[in-house]
């Protein structure tokens, strides 16, 4: 199972007539670049699977059922936006959503989730077990026992859905306005990163803003201010996708795509200094959000 934290529709859009696109990554310092179908990249095999064949639900459900429905609403609205058309609550929430779920779907939030995730489960569990009566076994030990792989569809299939679903989150990126840029040819082409979203200033700050390459192009923004939109459409046009691209190559965990190969080549070489400074593990994210809730 191909299970893409970066949806093969983005993908698609940095391809070229044969259906491929540029897949690059560094290893000891040398950039390695191949084509690549979206279906081929972008992926981990089985990073949404679940195992509950006691539960009678299907190792894809997660993909199959949220994540797939998901990226194809994003595609519609998408669409929209391009075109400038007037979009309706509904494609909204679709695309807010989807931008939202741009980071929770990565693979270390789910990492996270199979372990953290179960260690909250279980302690849980363990609380709730004081009310049992005396001889009655361990709800944990129990449920392994009789339904194997129960816990786990728990924390994927109830606490991933809420993180993407997140009001605090969405509805910032829904508040926001959406506009979009397109270059001309004459400019260089945006890269896009295994992280394709980016945000500046906290989402309770008026100046709060996100941006993401949808094409070699075309570039996604959302800003809150009036100020922050004549900033960005004020910046020469090569000097913001030059920032732009810088900012792509911050964020990425492993991978970076383009349009093409000798001029992605040619930045990532000659920007190494910003690759993957901005990547912070979910595990920090996580933990200084609990350090938060509890007043720390």
């Amino acid at each position: 199972m191909k299970h893409h934290y970066v949806p093969q529709f983005l993908l698609r859009r940095w391809c070229d007539e044969t259906g491929r696109l540029q897949s690059f990554s560094v290893r000891d310092g040398r950039v390695l670049s191949s084509a690549r179908a979206p279906e081929y990249t972008g992926y981990e095999s089985a990073l949404y699977a679940v195992v509950a064949n006691a539960l009678g639900i299907d190792d894809d459900h997660i993909e199959k059922r949220f994540f797939s429905p998901l990226d194809n609403s994003a595609a519609v609205a998408l669409g929209m936006i391009e075109r400038r058309e007037p979009i309706g609550l509904d494609e909204k929430a679709a695309w807010a959503l989807f931008l939202n779920s741009l980071r929770v779907r990565q693979p270390d939030v789910l990492a996270h989730m199979r372990t953290e995730g179960m260690k909250i489960l279980s302690r849980f569990l363990g609380e709730g077990d004081a009310a049992l009566p005396a001889g009655a076994p361990a709800t944990e030990k129990w449920l392994n026992e009789h339904l194997p792989g129960a816990l786990e569809v728990h924390s994927l299939t109830s606490w991933l859905p809420r993180m993407v679903m997140h009001d605090a989150m969405t509805n910032r990126f829904a508040d926001l306005h959406w506009w979009v840029i397109e270059f001309t040819a004459a400019v260089p082409k945006l890269l896009l990163s295994d992280l394709p979203i980016h945000w500046e200033g906290g989402i309770a700050n008026d100046d709060f803003l996100i941006h993401m390459p949808i094409a070699p192009n075309r570039l996604f923004i959302g800003t809150g201010t009036e100020g922050a939109e004549r900033y960005l459409n004020n910046l020469p046009r090569a000097e913001l996708v030059r920032r732009v691209n810088r900012t792509s190559l911050a964020s990425s965990s492993k991978r970076v795509w383009g349009a093409d190969r000798n001029e992605g080549r040619a930045f990532i070489e000659a920007n190494m200094d910003v690759l993957g400074v901005n990547v912070e593990p979910f595990e920090m994210i996580a933990k200084r959000f609990l350090e938060r809730s509890r007043g720390f």
